[in-house]
């Protein structure tokens, strides 16, 4: 066989069906887009003003809130004052949420739950050494119960080069138990944050943030099956920093100064990914801007489900 004939006859990949939507808010980072009683809603750590103060940002400590993703607005009340990042998963009509005590880089995760998103208990912390410092966190459900894998960073001996990624077991999303972090770790040869974790099929499927050359922060995705050995993607990363990030969306409200500033930041990041699936399409959430304080929050989809999406970076 010629090699002109053989390499015709090898399977070529695609470029991923995504496209990126356009900018919606400015100092807002962590989020995660989620499906609570049929609508579409994002959860989000609002920064208090010491993250790099901008129009909009006055609140002395952080909270959480949702955001009704079909209008841009607020739909609930400010909870959980002063704690910092942050994430959500819903399940059987209740919204389960996660996040550091604290302005951040706190050692107490701790965990909330409402079935109105008005009304939160307080339903249980993790609490790590205080040599270790917690950033972001990301939920999801295998047969075996619950996964949260846990963003860290410190002067620790198990924590890498910057940051590192562990992970926790539940069976009832209140009671917590991380795995030993000498073998559930991801991954302390390199700076490896913001994780999002699903789970399809017996695999795990985890994106992260990584940090590259001349300053340039970007998501990569790998999966597993027990999260020790770790599967990178044949396609990688999932989304570069380009242009397309500061397109403004249609349902955001920004004045003539709001503008100038998108426009003229600068772009060296796509971070702190996030993504579920709405009338079959995957609605991702991502961060964009310098990842040094000057950052904006945009949106994204893929059209087809979220499993679709995550697997189509192995086929």
């Amino acid at each position: 066989m010629s090699v002109k004939s053989d390499l015709m006859n090898q399977r070529s990949y695609p470029s991923k069906r995504l496209k990126k939507i356009g900018t919606v808010a400015i100092a807002v980072v962590e989020s995660t887009p989620i499906v609570f009683n049929g609508k579409l809603l994002r959860f989000q750590w609002m920064r208090n003003n010491s993250w790099g103060k901008y129009e909009g940002v006055t609140s002395d400590v952080g909270y959480y809130t949702f955001i009704d993703m079909e209008t841009e607005k607020p739909c609930c009340s400010p909870f959980a004052l002063d704690h910092s990042f942050g994430s959500a998963y819903t399940e059987n009509g209740v919204m389960y949420v996660n996040g550091v005590r604290g302005n951040g880089g706190g050692n107490i995760i701790d965990f909330f739950e409402s079935r109105d998103l008005e009304n939160w208990e307080m339903t249980g912390s993790i609490k790590v050494d205080s040599s270790l410092h917690i950033y972001n966190t990301s939920c999801c459900k295998d047969e075996e119960g619950y996964v949260l894998a846990i963003e860290m960073g410190g002067h620790n001996p198990y924590v890498g080069k910057g940051y590192t990624i562990f992970f926790a077991r539940s069976l009832d999303l209140r009671s917590w138990t991380i795995l030993p972090m000498d073998k559930h770790v991801f991954s302390a040869e390199r700076y490896t944050a913001c994780p999002v974790l699903r789970y399809y099929d017996g695999y795990f499927y985890m994106i992260h943030l990584e940090s590259l050359p001349y300053l340039r922060w970007l998501p990569y995705i790998v999966r597993s099956k027990d999260l020790i050995d770790f599967e990178p993607g044949l396609i990688n990363p999932v989304l570069c920093c380009d242009d397309d990030d500061k397109r403004i969306h249609p349902l955001a409200s920004f004045n003539d100064k709001d503008l100038d500033y998108i426009l003229g930041a600068v772009n060296c990041n796509n971070s702190d990914v996030d993504l579920c699936e709405y009338n079959g399409k995957t609605v991702i959430t991502y961060s964009w801007g310098n990842q040094l304080g000057k950052e904006f929050l945009a949106l994204a989809e893929y059209d087809g489900t979220e499993e679709e999406f995550l697997k189509s970076f192995f086929q």
